[in-house]
């Protein structure tokens, strides 16, 4: 049964109609864009359901800004009276993330340089996505796991190492860090997943909507 969400003044019969909303909102906005103020109050209620919202509140927010994520996708920044910054997950407010999913994406943010590097190589040799036909650049292109998937080559490598999500310690990144997913906070751990992704891992260059259409089927 679908469950209604409320914050502040705003009601929504199910989450997915609580996104849809955030989305159409954040969705007007170029990256450096200051939000105006009805898309504002709107937001900044929504960020009271963040696990850590005081944390991210600080000294309370002046404004809010729409900025670009490490995926080039619209993101948000609370601007705080005290001169600081910092990201706000809007999704989370409505989706909050499993331990796994958060685990998960440190485990990404471990291999990100090799990704980039894996990108930029295969920029210069693919000119095209080879299952939409669409020219492929930098921004428009993902890097995609091929068999295995990431989520079952992670599992495998935890499985190899005895370890469970569970057992996974993460770091917070710095404010400052555009990149705001959590950080392995055992570094020969990281380095052995390193060296586990680079052997293992098959990549293959596709544009981000046959990418995405790929994940979804």
């Amino acid at each position: 049964m679908a469950k209604p969400i409320i914050f502040g003044s705003y009601q929504f019969k199910t989450k997915s109609s609580a996104t849809e909303e955030a989305r159409r909102r954040i969705n007007q906005y170029e990256a450096g864009s200051r939000i105006n103020l009805d898309d504002e109050h709107f937001f900044a209620s929504l960020f009271t359901l963040h696990s850590e919202y005081e944390e991210k509140k600080g000294a309370g927010i002046d404004h809010i800004k729409v900025e670009r994520d490490f995926h080039k996708n619209r993101c948000l920044y609370i601007h705080r009276i005290d001169g600081t910054k910092i990201d706000c997950s809007w999704v989370h407010c409505i989706q909050p993330a499993s331990h796994k999913s958060v685990v998960s994406m440190a485990f990404r943010r471990a291999v990100k340089e090799i990704i980039t590097t894996f990108k930029k190589e295969q920029i210069s040799k693919t000119s095209t996505c080879p299952i939409l036909g669409i020219p492929l650049n930098y921004e428009n292109s993902h890097a995609s796991y091929n068999s295995p998937q990431f989520e079952i080559l992670l599992s495998n490598f935890l499985s190899q190492e005895g370890l469970s999500f569970d057992s996974i310690v993460l770091v917070n990144p710095e404010a400052a860090d555009l990149d705001q997913r959590g950080i392995l906070a055992n570094t020969e751990l990281a380095n052995k997943w390193r060296a586990y992704h680079q052997e293992n891992a098959e990549l293959q260059l596709l544009s981000a909507e046959a990418n995405l259409s790929k994940l979804k089927s």
